[in-house]
C-alpha cells in the first residue's frame, strides 16, 4: 500500500467518526449550532493553513483564477457535514456509511469517465462489476433483519 493509499484509507476513517462525532453533538446541542462550530473550526484551521503555506502558493495570478462553479466544494462540504449529523444517529453508522460509499462509487466512476477529477478513466467490465457487487453489499446492510433468524 503506497502513502497516497493509506491517505485514501485515513480519509474513510475519519468520514465515519465525523459523522458520527457531528450526530451526536447534533444531538446534544442541536443541528444548527453544530454546524456553526463545524464550519468554525474549519474556517480556523483553514486561515492556520494557508497563513503557514509558502507566500507563491497563497497568491494565484490573474489567469489561473477558477471558474466560479470550482468553489462549489464549500457547499458540497456543508451537504456533507449536515447530511451525516442527521443520518448516523437514525440510520446508524453502518447503513449511513454503506450508503454513503455505494453513492461515492458511482458517482466517482461517473467522474472518471468523463475526467471531471483530472484524468478520464474509461468504465471497464472489472470497474462495472465493482459497482454492482458494492450494489449487493449495500443492499445486504440495509435490509432488514430477519425476524427468528
Amino acid at each position: 500500500m503506497t502513502p497516497i493509499h493509506l491517505l485514501a484509507v485515513l480519509l474513510g476513517v475519519a468520514v465515519c467518526l465525523q459523522g458520527a462525532v457531528n450526530g451526536r453533538l447534533a444531538l446534544r446541542i442541536g443541528l444548527p449550532l453544530a454546524i456553526a462550530i463545524n464550519a468554525a473550526i474549519v474556517f480556523v484551521a483553514s486561515l492556520a493553513w494557508l497563513f503557514a503555506a509558502p507566500a507563491q502558493e497563497r497568491v494565484a495570478e490573474a489567469a489561473d483564477r477558477p471558474p466560479w462553479f470550482l468553489y462549489a466544494g464549500g457547499v458540497f462540504g456543508l451537504a456533507i457535514v449536515v447530511s451525516a449529523a442527521i443520518a448516523y444517529p437514525r440510520l446508524g453508522a453502518g447503513t449511513t456509511t454503506v450508503l454513503a460509499i455505494a453513492s461515492q462509487l458511482a458517482t466517482a466512476l461517473l467522474l472518471d469517465r468523463f475526467g471531471v477529477a483530472g484524468q478520464a478513466i474509461p468504465w471497464s467490465s472489472t470497474r462495472v462489476l465493482g459497482v454492482l457487487l458494492v450494489g449487493i453489499g449495500t443492499w445486504l446492510v440495509v435490509l432488514p433483519p430477519r425476524s427468528g433468524a
